[in-house]
């Protein structure tokens, strides 16, 4: 069964330079480098988010591997979820019922836990991971979130063709059900489902839009469907624009929206962030989203 968002897997050229970005832009530090991964092929480290679940950052450089095709096909970007299981042999078993291919058709024993893999084109548009960790796995540590603005992931935004049939393929394959349709956002050209993902208050965001020029609608057109942004839950919105504006980073229309019905919102762009966008949110109190103070 699924438990749990453990981490999403990033695909970078440079793994120092990426931290060091990331860390200036949201006060996030990258720890737990190791450089013994991947056969020797790879470098690798995790950011901490509050609601159990990492970052993990990866510098790949085997041709053969997955994240590195990935690398030389997309750029640098967001390649993988990793969903924990304390049953990965049924949850496979589920999958093959099905007739779904796995990655080379087996469960790796792997040292952070025994781990399966989905193709995008058998998933939503991206690699989904299944991990059951053993004895030398990563485990989450609180104490490694290194930002008290840092409320949490709060979710990870997947642009599709259609919401409902990406929502039912999904639970079809992992047992995940989507909740709270929305066929009226962005004054009617976007259609959004929730997929609660076991962490508190994280959720797959998956989004469909008819919306020409905007950054979804313009992430179709170059990629296809896939992972199209990460949005961080922060307790004082302005404070982290401010930290972003004054590591360089462009916002989004250059300013915080007010009027969104999620909370308010700013958006560090790919451009300025190796690939990645970022969603920046505060929540109001009518929000799906919010955390009251305490």
């Amino acid at each position: 069964m699924i438990i749990r968002l453990q981490h999403v897997g990033l695909s970078l050229e440079n793994l120092r330079a990426f931290e060091e970005r990331f860390e200036a832009l949201f006060g996030l530090k990258a720890l737990d480098l190791r450089k013994d991964q991947g056969r020797g092929f790879q470098f690798d480290s995790r950011i901490m988010f509050p609601n159990e679940l990492w970052l993990h950052c990866v510098q790949n450089w085997n041709p053969e591997s997955r994240v590195n095709r990935f690398l030389k096909q997309h750029g640098e970007g967001l390649e993988h979820i990793a969903l924990e299981t304390d049953d990965i042999e049924g949850d496979v078993a589920h999958l093959r019922k099905l007739g779904v291919p796995l990655y080379q058709d087996k469960i790796f024993n792997a040292p952070d836990g025994f781990e399966a893999f989905v193709y995008p084109a058998d998933a939503i548009g991206f690699t989904i991971e299944l991990i059951q960790p053993h004895a030398t796995s990563w485990r989450f540590d609180a104490a490694k979130v290194s930002d008290a603005n840092i409320l949490g992931l709060q979710h990870v935004g997947v642009a599709v063709k259609n919401v409902e049939q990406a929502a039912e393929r999904f639970e079809k394959l992992f047992r995940l059900q989507a909740v709270e349709l929305r066929t009226d956002q962005h004054y009617g050209e976007q259609r959004d489902i929730m997929i609660p993902m076991g962490n508190e208050r994280l959720w797959l965001h998956l989004v469909e839009t008819t919306q020409p020029g905007h950054r979804v609608h313009e992430f179709m057109k170059q990629r296809g469907e896939g992972l199209e942004h990460l949005s961080i839950e922060v307790a004082d919105i302005r404070k982290a624009v401010i930290q972003a504006r004054s590591a360089g980073a462009t916002l989004e229309q250059n300013k915080i929206y007010l009027d969104r019905p999620d909370g308010f919102e700013a958006f560090v762009l790919a451009a300025d962030n190796h690939g990645i966008t970022v969603e920046l949110i505060e929540p109001y109190p009518t929000s799906r989203g919010y955390r009251p103070k305490s």
